[in-house]
């Protein structure tokens, strides 16, 4: 045999070895729980085909109807197999004849709010009694469904990014990394100070950040707390992480107090997250040091709560004491709907610096009928401080 063909040969053998190996590990993780002995006894050489929902997807309500097709159709003696797991519970199967199936029981009765579910189809053939008596096809792919309590938006694909956008696109970087990441550039690049006029969004404000971080500015843009905050929302919102701005609102002597906020919706814990970029801290609470809503903040007591700088160094109470003496009352973004804690906000003040006007009055301007007053959350007087 010529010596070159048989090198040839043998690359080949050792390359499809290595990646048969490679293939084999990576469908490991996902691979069916338990199979049973009869997987070798197939039929038939072909596999169902998982149409809806796709690998990957989200959702929140069980309320969900797995559907796929087959390049035949059943035999009198055939079903459909279709395997439902976890990354912590076995398989649960169900057997059916048709091509698509509603799962809310069988997610339901795994209690399983937040997390990954696993599911495949496959045909058996069963005998006179319906009992399984071998696999009438090979099983499916397995595609994975993520259980989540909001479902994510959509990020802007790379060429519609801003600059600065991109650039956090390409790093390696978990969604939590990626959201302190984002605080961490507009409280590096920005000076708190009285601050000029910008778009809505302040992506231009945005775009001279990222110039300056680049050197090719002399001076970040001055912003205070809203235009930080807005600047953050838009940073994430196109890389597909929501937020919404929040409006505290606290009375003092002769005026009423008012800061912005951001929340953050971490895709990753599944739950809203403040970030103070005024100064530049998130909110803990102690001992779990989970991060917090801004409704738990509002509703809360402050005695269990750490502020945690973002640029580092420890959590601890007095971080934060700037900030949270501004949770009295809040409202998301620009609605009319405010949620007030009585124990620390009382409705009937008037505020001289705010021409005379309680909150309701100053909120609501020429359509204070819009107004609403949520207290729902309210706990116990000993629950807040």
């Amino acid at each position: 045999m010529n010596t070159r063909l048989l090198v040839v040969i043998l690359l080949l053998l050792v390359v499809t070895s290595i990646g048969g190996y490679a293939f084999g590990s990576l469908l490991q993780s996902r691979e069916t729980p338990d199979l049973d002995t009869h997987a070798a006894e197939v039929v038939a050489r072909f596999a169902p085909l998982l149409m809806h929902p796709a690998d990957g997807s989200e959702f929140v309500d069980s309320d969900l109807q797995l559907v796929w097709t087959a390049p035949t159709d059943l035999g009198p003696d055939q079903f459909y197999a279709i395997r439902i797991w976890t990354d912590e519970h076995p398989y649960r199967e169900i057997w059916t004849v048709d091509q698509r199936i509603s799962i809310a029981d069988t997610i339901d009765s795994y209690s399983y709010a937040v997390g990954s579910f696993y599911w495949q189809v496959a045909i058996v053939n069963v005998d006179a009694d319906g009992v399984f008596s071998n696999m009438g096809s090979e099983w499916s792919e397995i595609f994975q469904l993520r259980r989540v309590r909001r479902l994510s938006i959509p990020a802007k694909s790379f060429a519609e990014m801003s600059p600065v956008a991109q650039d956090f696109s390409q790093r390696d970087l978990s969604a939590s990394e990626l959201i302190d990441a984002v605080h961490r550039f507009i409280q590096t690049n920005s000076i708190p100070d009285l601050q000029e006029r910008y778009a809505a969004d302040y992506s231009d404000a945005i775009q001279i950040m990222y110039d300056y971080a680049q050197g090719r500015m002399a001076e970040p843009p001055h912003l205070l707390c809203d235009g930080r905050s807005t600047a953050m929302l838009t940073i994430l919102g196109e890389l597909g992480i929501e937020s919404r701005l929040v409006f505290l609102y606290s009375p003092a002597p002769g005026y009423l107090a008012q800061h912005t906020t951001l929340e953050v919706f971490n895709p990753e814990s599944q739950r809203w997250q403040v970030h103070d970029l005024a100064w530049d801290i998130y909110y803990v609470e102690s001992p779990s040091l989970e991060r917090v809503s801004a409704e738990r903040i509002l509703f809360g007591s402050h005695s269990d709560l750490l502020g945690c700088p973002i640029q580092g160094g420890p959590c601890d109470a007095d971080a934060m004491q700037d900030s949270i003496g501004y949770f009295d009352a809040l409202r998301y973004g620009y609605t009319f709907e405010v949620w007030v804690n009585p124990d620390r906000f009382d409705l009937s003040m008037r505020f001289a610096g705010q021409q005379g006007k309680n909150l309701a009055e100053f909120i609501g301007g020429d359509h204070l009928r819009k107004v609403t007053i949520r207290m729902d959350n309210w706990g116990t007087p000993e629950s807040a401080s």
